[in-house]
């Protein structure tokens, strides 16, 4: 996602700076181009302008009171978190909360590392900003400005309502993959041709399967209780087309089956139109918000 996001600005003419634990990280970052140079985390943030934290979500609530405590006067912190409640809650008596503007890129796939970047990741996806009441004007505009060069698609939400609808639209559909993916019969070496029989329908059923712990670990345990609700409540919807099955109730499960093709029609993002992005007219200043 950094990189994804490097690899974009950089290609606008912005100077990117990179920061990663992880040594080999900033190594395959530039190589790809994606950074312009690495630096230690405070040398970075005494002169920069926009921070983008792109770190599983329990280390954003763990840095992000220093990063904030350390960036210069008129900066601004934007995070690509997956879950906000927990992080924006971690933040409401900071000193310095405005300068935060909580993002969430509806954009991504299921590798991970520098190496998965994609230039044109963020085209045309849709963006989550949550509490843009508690960020200022000054940043809540940079942000925007960014995700305008992206052509990104801006949603306002609440950080509850935030947690909810994503248990639902992504971190369910990632619990379902990664318990496909692991079944046991797969790993039978007497059903080993199934690797060869695995069509289009397996391959995307099972293909988030493929996404890193370390990302997805503290994403259930932050949004816990919206997950299971969801796990149960499609465990239910499972446990009554068994019975449909199992009866031979053909009429309701062919009801059943028609419901969920057009419930398919409403949720096929790839049908819906894309609208053009605001071409800015160059050295031109849009106020985005206010």
């Amino acid at each position: 996602m950094g990189c994804s996001l490097g690899l974009a600005l950089k290609k606008g003419g912005h100077i990117i700076t990179g920061v990663d634990h992880n040594p080999l990280h900033l190594e395959q970052a530039e190589s790809i181009g994606a950074i312009d140079k690495a630096r230690e985390l405070n040398d970075a943030l005494a002169d920069a302008e926009l921070v983008v934290i792109g770190v599983p979500v329990d280390a954003t609530v763990r840095i992000l009171p220093q990063v904030l405590d350390s960036m210069p006067e008129n900066a601004t912190v934007m995070d690509l978190g997956s879950t906000k409640l927990e992080i924006c809650n971690s933040l409401k008596n900071h000193p310095r909360r405005g300068i935060f503007v909580p993002v969430h890129p509806m954009a991504g796939v299921e590798h991970s590392g520098p190496l998965a970047a994609h230039v044109d990741l963020y085209i045309n996806a849709k963006v989550i900003i949550c509490e843009p009441q508690k960020s200022s004007y000054q940043s809540l505009n940079v942000v925007l400005g960014i995700l305008q060069e992206l052509k990104m698609r801006a949603i306002f939400m609440d950080t509850e309502d935030h947690d909810r609808q994503l248990a639902l639209v992504s971190h369910l559909p990632q619990i379902m993959a990664y318990a496909l993916a692991s079944m046991g019969d797969f790993d039978l070496a007497a059903n080993k041709q199934w690797v060869e029989l695995g069509g289009g329908g397996l391959q995307s059923s099972i293909r988030l399967g493929k996404s890193d712990a370390n990302m997805w670990m503290p994403i259930f345990q932050q949004n816990k209780n919206n997950i299971l609700e969801y796990i149960d409540n499609y465990l239910n919807q499972l446990t009554a087309l068994r019975k449909l099955i199992v009866e031979d109730d053909h009429v309701a499960l062919s009801e059943n089956i028609a419901r969920a093709n057009h419930n398919y029609e409403k949720l096929n993002y790839r049908q819906n139109k894309i609208k053009k992005s605001v071409e800015m007219q160059q050295g031109s200043f849009k106020v985005f918000y206010s």
